[in-house]
């Protein structure tokens, strides 16, 4: 995809977690995604739900949140506010979509949220199988 103007990606908990996993680079597939300027971010509520996931689960997906924290940090993705109090990540992540004025796509692997995303004409980023990302065309919300 071809873009003059800055891209901002969301990076959802699901997208993150699914990354590391796999040991893949988020930066460097975003690269090969995407002909341009990108901005990666994400919301303080996906922060503070790797937080809890990392408090509450000693397994593999609890040092799997908690190397997503250190990568935000290391990578210096900018934290976003959400702008609306819930306890619902998703929900918020739909709000905030809606409520940006930029370019955005939302990088996810949670298929409820990217069917959501869709319906609102904004496009989502996931992983293929192996190697690289594929890229929902954002597509505007039909009146019907």
């Amino acid at each position: 995809m071809k873009t003059s103007q800055s891209l901002t990606v969301l990076l959802d908990t699901s997208f993150l977690l699914a990354m590391l996993e796999q040991r893949r680079d988020i930066d460097e597939e975003l690269r090969d995604l995407i002909n341009g300027p990108t901005r990666i971010t994400t919301l303080d509520m996906v922060e503070r739900e790797l937080q809890r996931i990392g408090r509450t689960r000693a397994s593999k997906i609890g040092a799997m949140a908690n190397a997503a924290l250190e990568l935000l940090i290391l990578r210096r993705y900018q934290i976003l506010s959400a702008g609306i109090e819930t306890s619902d990540t998703d929900a918020a992540i739909l709000s905030f979509s809606q409520a940006t004025n930029e370019p955005l796509a939302v990088a996810t692997v949670d298929r409820k949220l990217r069917t959501a995303l869709s319906r609102l004409g904004i496009a989502t980023v996931y992983p293929k199988r192996h190697r690289g990302l594929l890229m929902s065309k954002s597509v505007a919300p039909s009146s019907t």
